[in-house]
């Protein structure tokens, strides 16, 4: 068989088998919301917020990867140190249909997070860290397509900063998570 014919029969079996990976739902969403920043000595609550980008696989079993920041801890308090997290967050998330309308979930993964620390007149500390991250939710469905939500989230371990440390060996943040939804799902 040539090269040619394969190709064509390759292209109309690709476009007439749906891989089991594309049934189900997609989605993207935006939460928004209170994160509160641990360092190990202190925890200051920052807004923050994240955009998700998800697929459900079923109706019991669905992932999620989010990208998201939070604000600094300083805010505007002059000679505060400053404490920022960026992070993106892997998730598989078993999830519950109480209603037609209300679903309950939770989130079970890990995060990659890039946090960083300056004292007051300070040199700027960053650390990379990656660990755990898990949640719990509950998603009410507005319509077909959009839905909006309520969460509480955590990603990282205790880190393990002192207060002779945090200027000369930055060990990295946690962050709880408490936010608010809104997906589009297609």
């Amino acid at each position: 068989m040539k090269l040619g014919t394969k190709l064509a029969i390759l292209a109309i079996g690709l476009t007439t088998a749906t891989p089991v990976w594309a049934e189900g739902q997609h989605y993207v969403g935006v939460g928004l919301g209170a994160l509160n920043i641990g360092n190990g000595i202190s925890k200051k609550a920052v807004f923050g917020g994240y955009i998700q980008i998800g697929h459900d696989f079923s109706e019991h079993l669905g992932a999620e990867v989010r990208i998201g920041a939070t604000g600094s801890t300083s805010g505007a308090t002059p000679g505060a140190a400053k404490e920022r997290m960026e992070f993106v967050a892997h998730y598989l998330k078993p999830q519950y249909a109480f209603t037609d309308t209300l679903t309950g979930y939770a989130l079970a993964g890990f995060a990659v997070a890039h946090c960083s620390y300056q004292p007051a007149g300070g040199v700027k500390k960053t650390k990379n860290r990656i660990s755990y991250a898990y949640g719990l939710g509950l998603d009410y469905r507005v319509s077909d397509d959009y839905s909006a939500g309520i969460e509480w989230s955590h990603m990282m371990s205790k880190p393990k900063n002192s207060a002779a440390t945090m200027a000369t060996d930055f060990k990295g943040l946690e962050a709880s998570v408490f936010t608010t939804a809104i997906r589009y799902r297609f």
